[in-house]
């Protein structure tokens, strides 16, 4: 049987987490239920009082509870981004059966969370990123989601992931070079898997490092005298920009365009 007991914050929480307490229209908002998560069971009881006589009338409902009971963890914790990862997330359990994992990563350089592989099963394998520029290493977290759509947040181990240059190299060579030989690279011969989630994973990856060199021929152009105000990157088709009279480093200027078209 249920004991239900008066909820006693209402005066408290009156215009803030439900409105309309003394009319025919009651509405509650979610930070009633998120900041009650230890209740589960719940009634919204109506009373009506005539001249004559007292009525009442109520609802139950639940509110679904999220996976529990299970943990993530990874292995190895060391590789680079192109070393396969293993997640395995055992002992979860949810009434209404269980949906999905999801994981995440982000770094101390890039905070914002970057979706990188989704799964039915509990065990799944994936290819990361590379973690932060000083230490290289990556935090990961697993949303586990069951059937109605709740979710537990899971923190997994951070690991210490280094980007594959050698790999990434030899595909913009073979790329630069229109080589015959460019699908016996491991990152061409990933991306023709046709796997959503290894295809992913690897633009990931390959946008991540092109990102991090294009920026690292900026500084060094920039250090070796060529100015900020000469160098932009327009789009395709575009007309030129009228160019600033400053004098620059022109060997250095080359160099860089060279650079910055073979990452294009």
């Amino acid at each position: 049987y249920t004991q239900w007991t008066l909820f006693n914050s209402t005066s408290s929480y009156e215009n803030i987490w439900f409105f309309g307490t003394n009319t025919s229209n009651f509405t509650a908002i979610d930070q009633l239920f998120l900041n009650n998560l230890q209740i589960s069971l719940w009634r919204f009881e109506v009373v009506y009082t005539f001249q004559s006589a007292i009525s009442t009338s109520a609802l139950n409902f639940i509110i679904n509870q999220p996976p529990a009971n299970g943990s993530c963890s990874i292995n190895p914790l060391n590789g680079t981004t192109t070393t396969l990862f293993t997640i395995e997330c055992p002992d979860w359990y949810d009434v209404d059966g269980l949906q999905d994992y999801s994981l995440y990563a982000w770094t101390k350089d890039i905070p914002q969370r970057t979706i990188i592989a989704f799964s039915s099963e509990d065990n799944f394998q994936v290819r990361l990123p590379a973690g932060d520029n000083e230490t290289s290493l990556l935090n990961l977290i697993v949303y586990v989601r069951d059937l109605a759509g709740s979710v537990t947040q899971v923190n997994i181990s951070s690991v210490n992931v280094i980007a594959d240059l050698a790999i990434i190299n030899d595909l913009i060579d073979k790329i630069t070079n229109s080589s015959s030989t460019i699908t016996n690279n491991a990152i061409v011969r990933l991306l023709s898997s046709g796997n959503q989630n290894v295809v992913g994973q690897m633009i990931i990856s390959l946008s991540q490092e092109l990102n991090q060199m294009s920026s690292e021929n900026l500084d060094k152009a920039i250090s070796n005298g060529i100015p900020a105000v000469n160098i932009s990157v327009s789009a395709l088709g575009s007309q030129s920009l009228q160019q600033v009279s400053i004098p620059l480093n022109e060997s250095a200027l080359i160099n860089y365009n060279i650079q910055l078209n073979s990452l294009a």
